[in-house]
């Protein structure tokens, strides 16, 4: 069995402060090899119920945060900036029908907007007041699944804060298996589990979700993305690329499925950072 594993970092293992998650902030290296354990668990627990071959694609900020020489020789990592023309669909890439029988979400986080959510945002929190896919408000790992199951690849396990798992279990129902890795006290704080019991809690969950399966999500045609900004000039902007006007603030991208609507979101939101976009470089 192939297993597709996008990895944030926001919601790994002890990650809890902005300082975790760029290069030069405290204990940002500590955070990259949280993460990475992370990562390695799951594919522990997967490798125990019968999978053979895993992608990780790092899919935070530079998206270069991954420690390769700490992931097994069994796995491949997809590194390397979202840009849209090298990575089009955002925190996903090298996608096509057949290509994984499943996925996994390891370090999520909760939507731009959740109230007290630790590190909470939607793609890029910068920018970004919400993401609404066909009128829902939409997560990360929300978009992320419907991308996955325009390639029938279904979204089996996901690890991150309760708030997270919270948000998750009622976006994708009771069958999606959930780590819990940590508790979330505020935007900045949390209780954490060790090292050593998260790897367990992911290992567990990794291997139930193999044995039991599911369903990939498909949303219907016509998609909508309906992208709101926090501020007018920042919608000016994504809209020199495309994108229908909504209201004061928001832009809509129409495709005729999810991965058209999504590279068009994208590409906005990759041209209205382009004055200050370290993290894509």
């Amino acid at each position: 069995m192939r297993i597709f594993i996008s990895a944030d970092m926001e919601g790994a293992t002890g990650v809890c402060h902005r300082d975790h998650l760029m290069a030069g902030g405290q204990d940002y290296e500590k955070a990259r090899h949280w993460l990475t354990s992370d990562v390695n668990a799951s594919i522990e627990g997967a490798l125990s119920a019968g999978a053979s071959e895993f992608l990780v694609a790092d899919g935070h900020g530079t998206m270069r945060n991954i420690l390769l020489d700490e992931l097994p020789t069994y796995a491949r990592l997809l590194t390397g900036p979202a840009q849209p023309r090298q990575r089009p669909l955002c925190q996903l890439g090298a996608l096509a029908p057949d290509s994984f029988e499943a996925a996994f979400l390891i370090g999520y986080h909760a939507r731009a907007g959740t109230p007290g959510g630790l590190l909470a945002h939607t793609w890029v929190g910068m920018l970004v007041h919400e993401i609404r896919l066909n009128g829902r408000p939409a997560s990360e790992a929300w978009l992320n699944a419907a991308i996955l199951g325009h390639y029938g690849i279904p979204v089996l396990m996901a690890s991150g804060a309760d708030d997270f798992c919270r948000q998750a279990r009622e976006d994708f129902g009771p069958d999606l298996e959930l780590a819990e890795v940590k508790k979330t006290l505020g935007p900045t704080a949390v209780v954490t589990l060790s090292l050593e019991e998260a790897q367990g809690v992911i290992r567990d969950a990794a291997a139930r979700a193999i044995e039991k399966g599911g369903r990939p999500l498909v949303i219907e045609p016509p998609i909508e993305i309906e992208v709101d900004f926090h501020r007018d000039e920042m919608r000016a902007m994504a809209a020199e690329v495309g994108g229908e006007p909504v209201d004061r603030r928001g832009l809509r991208y129409t495709g005729g499925d999810v991965i058209d609507a999504v590279e068009q979101a994208w590409r906005g939101l990759a041209h209205a950072t382009r004055e200050d976009s370290i993290w894509m470089k």
